[in-house]
């Protein structure tokens, strides 16, 4: 039998109708959130004490299939991990930049061309290094406010109860937002490292001198990782959309990082 979009909305307003009435007589401690969207989005949340309502819907070719939505707290943990990762991703960049420098620090002395050129490099691996170290905090944060409750009890957009513990949707946001970004700088950072140290490789063979193998190695291995550092990003920075979404809250947007050489801002930062 198939349900109806109507029926799956009465279903799910009566059950939460029910949750949010037993939790009055929990005080202040009774901490959850419930969204309503409109019925042509086909699509009802309602999150009691942390529990997601599953919406059946049943369908003549393929059977039944249920349907839960994302909390809050599933989007920020998802960002936390992927955001943790990019930085963990990037720090393993900044590893096999310094190999790569290591490898032809001997090789640039008594050229100011090449002096310039690793110098350049030496310092845009040390920001790397830093905005790693930043995004790992941050995810960190984020990981830690996931884990307690959020937002208390609401009910048609009023919070009616909340806890003195949990975190608020804005600080939930901005946590959510801090680790997205953070995450998006080192992985730009460790990109831009990288392209410095391609112009270095590029000045060093102009030079005629002979490139060690194990610059080529380190550096096609920091490419690999800020790579992967950037996948990462742009998971956290999905995630991040997502967690406005199920707070039900806007925010500042971030765009995804593309291309393979990062970008640097006139002040050393990245520029998002």
């Amino acid at each position: 039998m198939k349900l109806s979009k109507l029926s799956i909305i009465l279903a799910t307003v009566v059950f939460a109708s029910a949750q949010v009435h037993a939790n009055e007589g929990a005080g202040a401690n009774a901490a959850t959130g419930s969204a309503v969207g409109g019925v042509s989005t086909g699509v009802l949340v309602a999150a009691v004490a942390g529990i997601a309502v599953v919406a059946a819907m049943s369908s003549g070719d393929s059977g039944t299939a249920a349907v839960a939505a994302k909390t809050s707290s599933d989007t920020s943990t998802a960002a936390a991990t992927s955001a943790a990762a990019g930085a963990t991703q990037a720090a393993a960049a900044n590893t096999q930049q310094n190999a790569a420098l290591t490898a032809v620090s001997a090789l640039t002395t008594g050229n100011a061309t090449l002096t310039a050129a690793y110098n350049a490099a030496t310092a845009a691996v040390a920001a790397s290094k830093a905005s790693a170290a930043e995004a790992a905090a941050a995810a960190s944060d984020l990981a830690a406010a996931s884990k307690v409750s959020v937002l208390g009890v609401v009910n048609a957009g009023r919070t009616i109860c909340a806890a003195a513990t949990t975190c608020t949707k804005a600080e939930l946001a901005n946590l959510s937002y801090k680790a997205a970004y953070t995450a998006k700088v080192a992985a730009e950072n460790a990109l831009y490292a990288n392209k410095l140290l391609s112009d270095l490789r590029v000045a060093l063979v102009a030079a005629k001198i002979t490139i060690p193998a194990s610059f080529d190695t380190a550096l096609a291995a920091a490419n690999t990782a800020a790579l992967a550092a950037q996948t990462a990003a742009n998971d956290a920075i999905k995630s991040y959309g997502e967690t406005l979404t199920a707070l039900g809250i806007t925010g500042t947007t971030i765009a995804a990082s593309t291309g393979t050489t990062g970008t640097v801002g006139t002040t050393g930062s990245i520029k998002l």
